[in-house]
């Protein structure tokens, strides 16, 4: 029987550590919070490869790998009591993450069966106060809120002005960018009206038709 703390030990220390993540209290999220409750049974036995897998929830909703979650994570500098929106969260691994950080997140899900799965698996593991919404994921969060940070969990060819509009002042979003062929993780930071673009990694993610290059507007 696979003994998933060891899993989980290797994960932070062969895939987080040696590529660039290195802010201890995220590592110490990664080591302590169980990825295989979060993953799909079917793909179980590989909750910790370096690998995406299907979440826990029916739709086919695929997780970030370990390194590129962690990297984007790293890059959105969540704070205690920073307000964070997780966009296509699937069963909630990365919003119990950020969760466990300090920060007060919302799950965003297009999905009602989706986001029940999200609820249970979040309250089993002890992240209840995470609240889970549902609605089209180029909406955004609640109307009027603002977020420190925003974190899409997938490939993205473009991303709507209205979601850019939902950071507060020196808010951080961080997004896969582009195209199947090519495509980058990029932080962009809200500054007196103006938005600051960095390239992370290259990296890959599961394309969100959501953000298709259909979107009205390109950052």
């Amino acid at each position: 029987m696979l003994d998933f703390s060891v899993a989980r030990w290797a994960m932070v220390n062969g895939q987080l550590r040696t590529n660039d993540v290195t802010n201890s209290d995220l590592l110490d999220a990664f080591s302590v919070i169980p990825r295989e409750r979060f993953v799909d049974p079917s793909e179980i036995s590989v909750s910790y490869a370096d690998r995406m897998v299907t979440a826990v929830g029916g739709i086919k909703r695929m997780m970030l790998k370990p390194m590129v979650l962690g990297r984007l994570i790293q890059a959105a500098m969540i704070k205690p009591g920073d307000v964070v929106l997780d966009i296509a969260g699937g069963a909630g691994y990365s919003a119990a993450i950020m969760a466990a950080l300090g920060a007060q997140v919302t799950v965003l899900e297009d999905d009602e069966g989706q986001a029940d799965a999200a609820r249970r698996v979040l309250q089993q593991s002890g992240f209840g106060g995470v609240t889970v919404l549902v609605g089209p994921l180029d909406s955004g969060g609640s109307a009027g809120v603002r977020y420190d940070a925003i974190l899409v969990n997938g490939r993205c060819e473009s991303l709507p002005k209205s979601l850019f509009n939902q950071l507060s002042d020196g808010g951080r979003l961080v997004a896969i960018m582009g195209s199947a062929l090519s495509s980058a993780g990029r932080v962009y930071t809200a500054s007196e009206g103006a938005m600051g673009e960095k390239r992370l990694l290259s990296a890959t993610g599961p394309a969100l038709s959501a953000f298709s290059r259909t979107t009205e507007f390109v950052f």
